[in-house]
């Protein structure tokens, strides 16, 4: 029984780490990314869409209007009269999706001038040339860049034409759909993209004293803005994802609306206007999250790129920029999630295990969706979910090899039994156990035993405000060197008891009992040197406390024997003599000594060790007789108080 659980448990880590480095390889494949997209759609489509923006409004070039105008492309008159209604109701800027690249009828360029030069807040757009795609770049008599080279800034002041001109590049994922926009674009020299610039611009109008309203780079994988973070989806292309999506994220006006004098003016005022086209003509139309959903008449829905840029605005102004749980964070949650779903399969019958198989990937699923909907953090749950899918078969199949090895079982018990005994004491006691297992009870022996209690000093102060992890760095290695200078001196380290060790010499071996003392004695004076020896060890970059420890040793007839169950048993030791010799402990303080000796340790050892000096007779709670004492060792110059006032420790 004592063997099966870490087994079960041993076969679930690896099955767990064989399973996460396997679903992680998976990442390189394509159509797994691809898969792993479709996934991350599915989150946008089942979260709820966000709200139609009351800050940004899309005048829209749509279908309605072209079969209005019946042109194409749109004449640039037309685009002009458009702006300059915009313009004429005081919006706070105005962004216009439309390249104004190639000259048109000389009418209709002076039209279009002189529209972006009365509105005076028109940002134009601009293509960035990066690798294959070329740069598309306004006419001079639009806008005229105060810096060639930058992609996105102001047009010289004083020109006429535009007020800025920014990059509207869309990055496209790997099945060509758009989930991400840029936060900067990149030409010959970096600078903001279109959704940051107008966003930037937009509140500078509107509360010309707001506070973090330009984007701020944080660290390498997130920048800030309005307060707001926004992490990087690719830190080296400087995109993040739009968190902000429906069928309508912006307010759409149709541009015939605003043609006809159909819209009020107050609609525009204050606002951020996007001026672009969606209609069939312009092939202006993209693949996004939303086009995986059918509508009532079994059309999907593509999405115009004008629109695209209001929701990674809107995502901007909102702070809902989608962050992705780190790689090493995916990893863990996956290590865990496959860890529980190993073990479990490796106990429960078929039925059990594929019922909890379905449970555990709703679970997961479920898990996903409030990240994403609440908090905006895109876990890919596909790998999670495909990897507990293949621990089933793997728990199954262990259980198979399992129920036809349970023969084997009991040739190597003893050896299993002897292993497991010797992590936690010497291998001399366990040999001594193995051997009288059939004669140990419950009752158990008295016999005359030294026992030897040590505490670290201040430990709690020294531990106040330190991660548990850092405590029990702490604690494992002090208890190391501990256990190495016990077990040199023939010791049984019973306990530990917090930041305290019991240790017992003579039981379940004795050497007798003037040799037993001694040995507790020499290992208590040991102790204290390689206490000296560990702080003087410390290492620069660990912040290893300096240590100081009280022991305390008393020699007297205790009980020893097995503490439990039949099932599970202790090998433990228990009486009066173990109580004191924890009070002895505590007095050191009292004392200014750093090891404090009983009696009865004392005559059995002052005849074999030097250096041990009288501390008197004082009474320690717990018992009716003053008890006389001996100190050994370094003693600072401290007057003994009569009463010592130490917690319980033992009963």
């Amino acid at each position: 029984m004592m063997r099966r659980l870490p087994d079960r448990f041993i076969v679930a880590c690896i099955v767990a780490a064989a399973l996460t480095f396997a679903v992680t390889m998976l990442e390189r494949w394509t159509a797994f990314s691809d898969l792993t997209n479709w996934t991350y759609d599915f989150l946008v489509n089942h979260g709820g869409y966000a709200h139609t923006s009351k800050d940004v409004v899309f005048v829209d070039f749509d279908d309605a209007t072209f079969a209005q105008i019946q042109k194409f492309p749109i004449p640039r008159s037309t685009v002009a009269d458009v702006v300059t209604k915009i313009g004429q109701a005081k919006p706070a800027i105005i962004g216009l999706d439309i390249f104004l690249s190639e000259p048109r009828n000389p009418d209709e360029d002076a039209a279009m001038q002189r529209a972006l030069t009365s509105a005076g807040n028109v940002v134009i757009a601009i293509q960035a040339g990066t690798g294959q795609l070329p740069a598309v770049l306004p006419l001079p008599m639009f806008c005229q860049p105060e810096d060639q080279g930058s992609p996105t800034g102001f047009c010289k002041d004083g020109a006429p034409g535009a007020f800025a001109y920014a990059a509207i590049n869309m990055p496209f994922d790997s099945d060509g759909y758009v989930r991400n926009a840029e936060l900067v674009a990149w030409s010959k020299k970096k600078a903001e993209s279109f959704p940051v610039f107008m966003a930037e611009e937009y509140l500078a109008q509107i509360d010309p004293n707001c506070k973090n309203c330009t984007l701020t780079p944080l660290d390498k994988r997130n920048a800030m803005f309005r307060g707001y973070r926004v992490p990087f989806s690719d830190p080296e292309a400087g995109t993040f994802r739009i968190g902000d999506w429906g069928p309508h994220v912006a307010t759409h006006i149709s541009a015939w609306s605003v043609l006809t004098g159909a819209v009020n003016p107050s609609a525009f005022q204050n606002k951020l206007v996007l001026v672009g086209q969606s209609s069939d003509a312009a092939r202006d139309q993209d693949f996004s999250p939303l086009f995986r959903v059918r509508a009532a008449n079994g059309t999907r829905e593509r999405i115009g790129g004008t629109e695209l840029h209001a929701a990674a605005i809107e995502t901007l102004l909102d702070g809902h920029a989608i962050g992705e749980v780190l790689p090493w964070q995916r990893w863990a949650i996956n290590f865990v999630v496959l860890l529980i779903a190993a073990w479990a399969f490796t106990r429960l019958d078929l039925r059990m295990a594929f019922a909890f198989d379905v449970l555990l990937m709703v679970s997961i699923y479920l898990a996903a969706q409030a990240a994403f909907s609440n908090l905006h953090l895109w876990f890919p749950y596909l790998e999670t979910m495909l990897g507990v899918s293949s621990a089933l078969p793997c728990g199954v199949a262990w259980q198979y090899v399992k129920s036809n090895l349970l023969h084997s079982e009991a040739k190597q018990q003893r050896a299993q039994l002897m292993e497991l005994f010797s992590r936690y004491v010497d291998p001399a006691v366990a040999n001594a156990i193995w051997d009288r297992r059939d004669e140990v009870s419950l009752e158990g022996n008295e016999r005359v035993a030294t026992v030897l209690f040590s505490d670290i000093r201040n430990f709690t102060g020294i531990t106040a405000g330190k991660p548990s992890q850092t405590v029990l760095k702490w604690l494992n290695r002090y208890f190391t060197a501990m256990d190495d200078v016990i077990r040199a001196h023939g010791g049984f380290l019973n306990k530990f008891i917090g930041d305290g060790l019991l240790v017992v010499y003579g039981v379940p071996l004795s050497q007798g009992e003037p040799e037993d003392a001694c040995n507790a004695v020499r290992s208590a004076l040991a102790m204290l040197k390689r206490v000296e020896e560990l702080n003087a060890e410390k290492p620069e970059n660990e912040d290893f406390p300096e240590l100081h420890i009280g022991v305390g040793v008393h020699t007297g007839m205790l009980t020893s024997g097995s503490v439990g169950s039949r099932d599970r048993l202790e090998y433990s030791v228990i009486g009066e003599t173990v109580n004191l010799a924890s009070r002895l402990e505590s007095l050191n303080k009292e004392f200014g000594t750093e090891i404090i000796l009983s009696e009865g340790t004392w005559e059995r050892v002052k005849d074999r060790i030097e250096g041990i000096y009288p501390l008197g007779e004082t009474q320690v709670r717990g018992f009716d007789e003053q008890v006389t004492l001996y100190g050994i060792g370094p003693r600072k110059t401290k007057s003994p108080k009569i009463e010592a006032k130490e917690p319980e420790v033992l009963a």
